[in-house]
């Protein structure tokens, strides 16, 4: 289990520091859909997506401003937000966290900082935008939103994506591996990189109904799908995300 949580480490890290084009876009709610080709229960998706947006030191006004632009692409309510905020000399992080309705959480996280001077670069402003929510039939709208957002504050969107889906009780290896079947045959998966121990089975590949993903070892990978099974709750969780799962399982 360690090695595989240190190949997810190391790909969310690739994800975070190498371009690409976005893998969430012309996705149609593929991912929502896996769960329901499998038979799996659908529980939440998330969506995540970040990028510098300009080269300055703001100030809590200039990126109180942003957030009010961003607050209306979402129409957010700010009753149902908390705002806090984090300085020194060398940063300033706006954080923004709330329900834009029953079942959808939104996380909006503007952080301006100044570089050590041995880097040689000029201040730099990050946007990152998180959304949780358990209507899975929202997806494309979250996700237009969300990339909307970026490009228009002048970033690059950078979309990860993952929908959490479960079964009731423990899949033997039979119904396990009919499940990792299915799902590869669903999304056409090539390039296929099985880990697998007592605890959980993870296998990272490339579909070419995705757009394209990242570079690891001169393979290109946009899928990812792990599958453990929870003893205290009795069910088998199965998490599908494009191009990696950005979060912990």
């Amino acid at each position: 289990m360690k090695f595989l949580k240190t190949l997810t480490a190391a790909v969310i890290l690739l994800v975070m520091i190498t371009p690409k084009a976005n893998c969430s876009q012309d996705s149609d709610n593929l991912l929502a859909g896996a769960l329901s080709e499998v038979g799996a229960n659908p529980e939440i998706l998330d969506i995540v997506d970040w990028s510098v947006i300009n080269r300055e030191f703001m100030d809590f006004t200039q990126m109180q401003q942003y957030q009010d632009e961003i607050m209306k692409i979402f129409n957010a309510e700010k009753e149902n937000f908390d705002f806090t905020e984090e300085n020194n000399e060398t940063y300033r992080i706006l954080n923004t966290e709330g329900k834009l309705d029953s079942d959808t959480f939104l996380q909006i996280i503007i952080q301006s900082v100044i570089l050590p001077a041995e880097y040689e670069k000029d201040p730099q402003t990050y946007l990152t935008i998180s959304i949780s929510s358990r209507n899975l039939e929202k997806y494309n709208d979250f996700v237009k939103k969300v990339s909307k957002t970026i490009n228009s504050l002048g970033g690059q969107s950078k979309i990860t994506s993952c929908v959490t889906g479960t079964f009731n009780g423990k899949l033997d290896e039979a119904k396990q591996d009919k499940l990792v079947e299915t799902i590869a045959s669903y999304f056409e998966i090539i390039n296929t990189e099985k880990i697998q121990d007592k605890y959980n089975f993870s296998i990272i590949g490339f579909s070419p109904l995705l757009s394209e993903g990242i570079q690891i070892l001169g393979k290109n990978y946009n899928i990812h799908i792990a599958i453990r099974y929870n003893s205290d709750e009795d069910i088998t969780y199965i998490w599908i995300g494009t191009p990696v799962i950005s979060l912990e399982y």
